[in-house]
């Protein structure tokens, strides 16, 4: 029994452009890795921070939990949880506010 799938033959043509391509190809995929090992212990500090639970500290050094209640910009409801997201409307926060000074402090694990 054949096969349904029909293949085209390999023309010149297109073997010369898979040729010309292919350094512009791992070119971006060297850039890629590279931008990703750079990234990489940001990102790793930042997911430590997301799982460490407790606290996170202002510019001042007040600590301020991470889990607890909370008021969300976007919907404006309170609700109880984890200040990365909000439980109401599911928006992800990037800030909170500093319960003791006020100062704003910027979540660690949001890239902005």
């Amino acid at each position: 029994m054949r096969s349904s799938r029909h293949s085209e033959p390999i023309t010149a043509s297109s073997l010369l452009l898979a040729v010309l391509f292919s350094p512009i190809f791992a070119l971006y995929g060297l850039v890629l890795l590279v931008r990703g090992l750079v990234r990489l212990p940001a990102r790793v500090r930042a997911t430590r921070a997301a799982l460490s639970g407790g606290t996170i500290a202002c510019a001042n050094d007040h600590p301020n939990p991470t889990v607890g209640r909370f008021e969300c910009a976007t919907c404006h409801g309170t609700y109880h949880g984890w200040v990365g997201e909000c439980a109401i409307c599911g928006s992800g926060a990037g800030w909170v506010s500093c319960e003791v000074c006020q100062v704003s402090i910027k979540l660690p694990w949001v890239r902005r």
